[in-house]
């Protein structure tokens, strides 16, 4: 039986300052929808302006959604952390994971310990890495 080889793209970026906490709720539900047709699978983190995102599926489509991401004018100096391929999904159960925080919103605190929840127990060490240097960059940790 052959594995599905999985393309893995890993960026971070900075969101313009008038993005607000309803507007990336908005752009996780929507993403959920598309990324559910499109077979992709993921997490978005957001903090203060500051975000982290997996995405994973097919190469093309999630190259397709990166460069349609980097020209959204809200966003601001994307960079690719990682690309790769792997045999197994980060996140399988999730279209699209979605962990936001800043310093006005209470609702929910993205802390080093709600990162590391967001993560399987098995994430790579290369997703876990990354993971711990957003946070720490962040000051989350």
């Amino acid at each position: 039986m052959t594995k599905t080889v999985i393309f893995q793209l890993i960026y971070t970026c900075a969101l313009i300052e008038n993005v607000s906490s309803k507007q990336l709720e908005k752009i996780a539900r929507e993403s959920r929808v598309r990324n559910q047709k499109l077979g992709l699978t993921g997490i978005l983190l957001c903090n203060d302006g500051s975000v982290l995102q997996v995405l994973e599926g097919d190469r093309e489509i999630v190259t397709d959604l990166y460069n349609r991401i980097t020209e959204d004018p809200r966003v601001k100096n994307p960079l690719i952390l990682i690309q790769r391929t792997a045999l197994n999904r980060e996140f399988p159960n999730w279209s699209m994971g979605f962990r936001q925080s800043n310093r006005t919103d209470i609702a929910f605190d993205l802390t080093q310990e709600s990162l590391s929840d967001s993560f399987a127990a098995n994430v790579s060490p290369e997703l876990s890495t990354i993971g711990r240097t957003f946070a720490r960059v962040n000051g989350l940790a």
